[in-house]
Formats: C-alpha cells, structure tokens, sequence
C-alpha cells in the first residue's frame, strides 16, 4: 500500500500531494521538502499556508521534517489551479542565521566557551532558534579547554568547526533537532541487485585525488632541537592514480608530530578516494522491508551490486529522498558512499595544490612516510 503524505500546519492536515520531493543529507543538516497540488478552482480562496508558518511534514503519521514553510507557489487558469509549497526543517536557521551568543565571553573578534564539549556548545548556539540537541545513545563526548564562535559566521559553521575537532558528525534529526553522532549510526535493510535496486547511477570523479599527499609541519622548536632539526615530513600514496605528478602539499597551521603528520597524509587520501565516486541506488517505495520504517540517513546498508556497481559491501547512506517517480510511483532515491567518507577531519587547516609541487621538496628528505 503506498505511503501517505501529510502536511500539518496551524493544526490542520493536507493531503493527497501530487508532486513530492523530501529530502535529507549528512552534508546539507537540514532536510527539505518540496510538495505540490493540482485541483478545480472554486469560489474558495487558496489554502491558507504562508510562508513562514511552522509546519511539519509526515509519511504515515511519522514526522520527517519539523520546520518551516519557505515558499508558496500559486497557478491558475480557468479551470484549474496548482499549489506547491517548498521549505526546510528547524535547522535551517542554523546553515542561513549569522551566530549571536552573547552570553558567552568575550575576547578579540571571538566568542569563546570554556571547559565544554560540543554539544553544550552547539545547544548554545541552537537554544535562540528553538533547536533540540541530542547525542546519539553511546557516544562519549569529552571537554575542551575551549571553543570558539566568530561573529558573522552562520551557526552551523561554528558547530561543524567544533564537531570536526571533536571526531564526530551533526545532522538532522529528522524531528526538528540535530543530533551528534558518528557515521553509520545505525543499520538499513540491504540493497541487492536483482531483488529491491531498480534503478542506479555513479558519477566517478578524479579531480580532487591526487598520487601523492605530503604533509610539512613545523612544531616549536626547544633549546635542543630547532630549525630544520624539527621539520616533520610525511606522505600518503594514492596508488589507484596513475599520474604520479598529481601531489598535494599540506601546510598545517599547527606543528605536527610524526605520528599525527602521518594520520593526516592517510586521512587525505582515503577521505578523497572515498568521495570520488557517488552511487545512487533507487528503490521501489519509501519503507524499508526489514522493519517497515521510511529509509534512514547515515544508516550502514550492505549492498550487493557487483554487476551493476562492481560493489558488494557495507556502505553509508549519506542522502535520502523520498518522491514520486513520472509513473506515479513512489520511490527512494538512495546516495552511498564508503563508511569511511565521513570520517571527521583531523583539523581545519590550511591547504595548498597543484601539479608537480613533489620537484620542490627533496624526497630523501621525508620523514615519517607511510
């Protein structure tokens, strides 16, 4: 039986949409929706949806966006007339809102928090917007000696800085919320070939790879060891391209130790290895068959594809959207990515690329390769 599509604004239930795109990602936080209408005009006015109102949109009774109408669109003839309505779940204040937490300390251009994690952090930069933030059940969070928010950035900015040197993830919730996770948090019902795909496409894109990644740090110096005696070198080998003058230079803002100038290199080369290709899987319905709920974000999910996609592994679930095909039909657009294409960044840091910079260095004198 198909799903049904509910709107529920000012407490009143619509139904019966024609169009219907719900979408949400790991990498937008808040999810959107976009749903239209056609019917025979009468004396009555359109329905009285504003932009702005506080709306949520569910699939059978269970809410995948608690947010706001964005944007209404009316055409009309002399017989009939078409309604659609766009907008966004709670968190979209956070991606379009400039940061403002005065109750923080003030020093320079920043607003700092002292001895916090990033939840406490994040539910003071969400508290003005009404936002919820949770943590995935399980996830151990750890204080800082601080974090900081710039004015004039967005709150979502701030909470991604700090949710990337934390090692963890913010999205939505679905709920009007976000939580802090970490990738895969739970699992989805296997995608197979042959047995619930009917649809995929890849994009296979090379252009942010590189042959080699090099990483060289400068950490303080001491009265024993200065000058060139601390430079740190390390290097990671992609070796899936083949054009070895593709070399990326990192100059990290920070000194690095061997170890950490090591993890770094690595994490390059398989964070872009992974994001270089792009399955998309459709399948048919919005429900999983494993326990009858709609398809769920940042979900592990084995898929068995080896002919169509050459893939047969766990993989994550990185967008979801749920619509209605041109048959009528209701469908799940599925994007996957490898597990690891989440991985938090180590640090923000400052990066540097091209072709052919390895000629500058002397590769005798790398240190700590991997």
């Amino acid at each position: 039986m198909p799903s049904e599509v509910s709107l529920v604004v000012n407490s009143v239930r619509y139904a019966g949409w024609k169009s219907i795109s719900i979408t949400r990602s790991i990498e937008s936080l808040s999810g959107k929706f976009s749903l239209g209408v056609s019917d025979r005009w009468g004396p009555a006015d359109p329905w009285p949806i504003a932009e702005g109102d506080a709306c949520r949109v569910e699939i059978d009774g269970q809410v995948v966006i608690d947010g706001y109408i964005g944007k209404r669109s009316l055409r009309q003839n002399a017989t009939t007339r078409t309604l659609s309505y766009t907008g966004s779940d709670r968190a979209i204040d956070l991606v379009e809102c400039s940061v403002l937490v005065p109750d923080a300390s003030t020093k320079g251009n920043k607003w700092t928090y002292r001895n916090i994690d990033v939840a406490q952090f994040a539910t003071q930069i969400a508290t003005p917007h009404d936002i919820k933030v949770s943590v995935q059940p399980g996830l151990v969070l750890s204080k800082v000696a601080k974090l900081d928010a710039h004015p004039g950035e967005t709150g979502f900015e701030a909470i991604k800085r700090a949710a990337s040197a934390a090692g963890v993830l913010v999205v939505s919730d679905g709920a009007g919320g976000i939580v802090i996770t970490g990738p895969g948090s739970s699992r989805a019902t296997a995608l197979v070939e042959g047995v619930n795909i009917k649809e995929v496409s890849v994009d296979y894109d090379a252009s942010s790879r590189f042959h080699q990644y090099l990483i060289s740090s400068q950490p303080p110096g001491t009265d024993d060891a200065y000058g060139e005696a601390t430079r740190v070198q390390a290097q990671a080998i992609d070796a899936d391209v083949a054009r070895t003058n593709r070399v990326l230079l990192i100059r990290p803002d920070k000194g690095y130790d061997a170890a950490t100038a090591r993890r770094r290199a690595d994490w390059e080369a398989r964070i872009r290895a992974a994001k270089s290709s792009t399955p998309v899987i459709t399948v048919q319905g919005w429900e999983q068959s494993s326990d009858g709920t709609p398809w769920k974000l940042n979900a592990l999910t084995r898929v068995q594809a080896p002919q169509l996609l050459g893939i047969d592994g766990d993989m994550l679930i990185s967008q979801v959207e749920f619509t209605v095909d041109d048959q009528g039909g209701q469908v799940t657009v599925l994007t996957v990515v490898r597990p690891d294409a989440f991985t938090p960044e180590p640090e923000n840091q400052a990066v540097v690329s091209g072709e052919g910079l390895w000629k500058e260095l002397t590769p005798t004198a790398a240190k700590g390769g991997v």
